[in-house]
């Protein structure tokens, strides 16, 4: 779905953003696991960087069940264990008889190999979300000052059918403590959409924020810093409609210092959403690219049939 942004974070909680589309809400989440390996330092030293554990594409909520979030509207899965100390009210219980969740446990959605064309293949912005995208690391990289930034993709050969464009979650505040899994998780679609005018089009996510969004900032930024807030920066690609066969996704987490540019030009203020112009910040404005310090990128495929 387009990508619209609301942003929350708590350190050992839940960080998310809404991406809503024009009908329903899209939006990934982080969640930080503690470190759950045997007690006591590591034996080894382990070299400042990111690490990938496993990525999936797994049955969605939003497409199995009618209430498909929780009365705080957080998702129904992955839902993770608090133990007897901190127990998740979401999530408080599991097993015959029944105990506390442990702390350590995760209730996820069923991956697959084989999906749906006809589910997957978006046509329309209100269709209904295909699976969900998991990608798990963990942070060993010591650094919570730089900023943690996500991209994801989907290619059907040389057609791209998802992209996320470059999301900015802001300082990477999981680097403080080193050895805990991250999982960065949400639903999506594959496809245009319907949407086949120009770049940043379907699932081919324009920046975010635009200026018709009253969040008190925009991308392009109006400052050369980061907002306080996760924005996104698109990629400016075209997404085609999904078919059937391989579809590999790509994702890459990294932690990069952002450097600003002044732009004075009204073209690269401009906001592009399905190759029109929705919106433009200033000029004066400034875009933002990175210096990766740290990064861990995680590949998989499925097939659509």
């Amino acid at each position: 779905m387009k990508s619209r942004l609301l942003f929350v974070i708590a350190l050992v909680g839940v960080l998310a953003f809404a991406q809503t589309g024009f009908a329903e809400t899209h939006h990934y989440q982080i969640k930080v696991v503690p470190r759950m390996s045997q007690a006591g330092p590591h034996q080894l030293a382990v070299p400042n960087n990111l690490y990938g554990l496993s990525s999936t594409f797994n049955v969605t909520p939003f497409d199995v069940s009618s209430s498909p979030t929780n009365s705080d509207g957080s998702d129904l899965w992955p839902c993770f264990g608090g133990g007897t100390a901190a127990p998740n009210t979401d999530c408080a219980d599991i097993g015959n008889p029944s105990q506390a969740f442990p702390a350590g446990g995760v209730i996820v959605g069923s991956p697959a190999y084989t999906w749906s064309l006809t589910n997957c293949n978006a046509t329309s912005s209100t269709q209904n979300y295909c699976g969900e995208t998991e990608t798990w690391y963990e942070d060993d990289s010591n650094d919570a000052t730089d900023e943690l930034i996500y991209t994801i993709t989907a290619v059907q050969g040389t057609t791209e059918i998802y992209n996320s464009g470059t999301v900015d979650f802001g300082p990477n505040v999981f680097g403080s403590t080193p050895g805990v899994s991250v999982i960065i998780y949400g639903p999506a679609n594959l496809g245009d959409q319907g949407e086949t005018t120009g770049i940043n089009n379907g699932n081919c996510s324009a920046d975010f924020p635009t200026v018709p969004e009253a969040l008190g900032y925009t991308y392009p930024l109006t400052a050369a810093a980061n907002p306080g807030a996760t924005y996104v920066a698109a990629a400016g690609k075209k997404c085609g409609a999904a078919t059937t066969g391989v579809v590999t996704f790509e994702a890459v987490t990294e932690v990069g210092t952002p450097a600003y540019t002044h732009q004075t030009k009204a073209a690269s203020c401009e906001e592009i959403q399905n190759g029109a112009v929705v919106g433009t910040v200033g000029p004066p404005c400034y875009t933002t690219k990175w210096t990766k310090k740290y990064a861990v990128t995680q590949k998989w495929t499925i097939n659509l049939q």
